[in-house]
């Protein structure tokens, strides 16, 4: 039964570095998040059905006596292990990563450039516009440089996304593993 276990770790394993694969070579990051994390729930919702269904013929085939004798007892096994498969995967909210704060910097900006408008008023009693403009894409350009989400830091939160979707899915399967290990 380990072996089966071990079989299907490694098939998420061959899963996950290919969806890491496709994150690193593509350019446009947020055009791919949802469909990952789509791609991701539907690997381990398929991953832990197969194994469901594989563990039930390895039990009956190989010790039809524990089903003959434990009736009860296999149809509790059943149960939580189709509980298990049903609802047992839990695959993060993407919107962990999505945040987009594009606009921030355009308040920022526009902000900037109103203030330094108001204190060139209150200065030299008319408004600066050359100034205010320069300070005001300062401000934002700024703001954006220092505190802005790149395409790095977000292809490195979909990465990590990733492998934590994959330790998720990969303690689910070991979860189904224990529910019928009593049977074997």
């Amino acid at each position: 039964m380990e072996q089966i276990l071990n079989r299907y770790i490694e098939k998420l394993e061959k899963e996950i570095t290919a969806k890491k694969a496709e994150v690193k070579a593509t350019a446009k990051i947020k055009e791919i998040v949802e469909r990952i994390r789509d791609e991701l729930s539907n690997i381990g919702r398929n991953l832990l059905s197969m194994f469901y269904q594989e563990m039930v013929r390895y039990v009956e085939q190989n010790n039809p006596q524990f089903i003959e004798n434990n009736k009860e007892k296999w149809e509790e096994i059943l149960d939580r292990a189709s509980a298990l498969k049903e609802y047992g995967l839990y695959v993060a909210p993407i919107e962990l990563i999505q945040e987009d704060n594009s606009a921030l910097p355009v308040a920022i900006g526009v902000g900037s450039f109103i203030a330094a408008g108001v204190i060139t008023k209150l200065l030299m009693k008319r408004v600066k516009l050359v100034p205010a403009a320069i300070i005001g894409a300062i401000g934002g350009l700024g703001y954006n440089l220092l505190f802005g989400e790149d395409e790095l830091k977000k292809r490195e939160m979909l990465l990590e996304y990733i492998d934590d979707a994959g330790d998720w899915i990969k303690t689910a399967l070991n979860n189904m593993y224990k529910i019928f290990k009593d049977a074997a």
